[in-house]
């Protein structure tokens, strides 16, 4: 396992430094936005917990006891789904929070991660479903087609049940890829939608990344922590790019997570944030306010 990041971080690191495209802006963030940070977290945490990938109808739990704030909610799984592709599995749930009055789909990372990682470097293809230019990582993008038709009509049915609550994507590793293109997918299709995602890899193109970060149908928050290779990677030599806002994660591993500990980086490909840092740390990958993906 190893090695392999070895080789992967290697190819990374070797790139040249090349200047931001847009200008930088860094700030810290507010204590309201850091307790949202900390709860979507919970609920990315959440999808790796197999009780709530196995019935529906029932309150979310967390065997490692990652996920405190969503326990104490009214909640109850809607759909909980599992498919697999040829990249990745697909995998995680749909749920009403009846207590803060949100639908969250959460896509839990990878089952595989060594693997995983390695597979990262494929090909881009046409999102022009989504935007005008727009290329996607081939992988995430057959993936999330495995369960697209599903979790739509359960979110469509969802948001009719329950008008004014807010949608949410959220998830972990390949399940902030997921997040992301399925909240792309939904804004496309005219909803509002919240976007927390941790430790996401670069999911498609410049077009792609602009496209995103000038979306005005819900915000969003992609959130990574210190030197974690995974939101490094695939290499931008490979045409991949990252969308902004970027809230960078500064505090060390099962270190309780303060305001002053992230730092808001704003402009698309910013080097102010993960991406500057010279490390290629898995273990960090771990560690989104809670340990994540513990119910693994």
């Amino acid at each position: 396992m190893k090695v392999i990041y070895g080789i992967v971080a290697g190819a990374l690191l070797a790139l040249p430094a090349t200047a931001a495209p847009k200008p930088i802006t860094r700030r810290t963030i507010t204590t309201s936005l850091l307790d949202k940070l900390d709860f979507f977290a919970q609920y990315s945490a959440a999808a790796y917990c197999s009780a709530n990938l196995d019935t529906t109808g029932i309150a979310l739990a967390c065997s490692a006891g990652n996920c405190p704030e969503v326990e104490a909610a009214d909640t109850t799984i809607l759909y909980n789904f599992d498919s697999s592709s040829s990249f990745g599995d697909a995998t995680g749930y749909v749920a009403v929070d009846n207590t803060n009055g949100y639908i969250i789909v959460s896509f839990r990372g990878s089952s595989d991660f060594s693997n995983w990682v390695a597979n990262l470097d494929i090909p881009l293809i046409d999102a022009s479903s989504i935007c005008s230019g727009c290329k996607v990582h081939e992988g995430f993008w057959d993936t999330w087609a495995t369960v697209a038709s599903n979790v739509e009509a359960t979110v469509e049915s969802a948001l009719s049940t329950y008008p004014g609550y807010t949608l949410v994507t959220t998830g972990h590793s390949l399940g902030g890829a997921l997040a992301a293109i399925a909240a792309s997918v939904f804004r496309a299709s005219g909803y509002t939608v919240e976007l927390y995602n941790y430790g996401q890899p670069r999911i498609g193109n410049l077009a792609l990344a602009d496209f995103i970060t000038s979306e005005n149908a819900g915000s969003n928050y992609r959130v990574t922590h210190t030197d974690d290779i995974v939101p490094k990677l695939p290499p931008k030599l490979l045409g991949y790019d990252h969308f902004s806002p970027e809230y960078w994660v500064t505090s060390d591993n099962n270190v309780a997570v303060t305001d002053s500990d992230v730092v808001e980086v704003q402009g698309v490909d910013s080097t102010a944030g993960n991406d500057g840092t010279s490390g290629d740390s898995t273990s960090a990958h771990s560690w989104y306010f809670v340990a994540i993906s513990a119910c693994s």
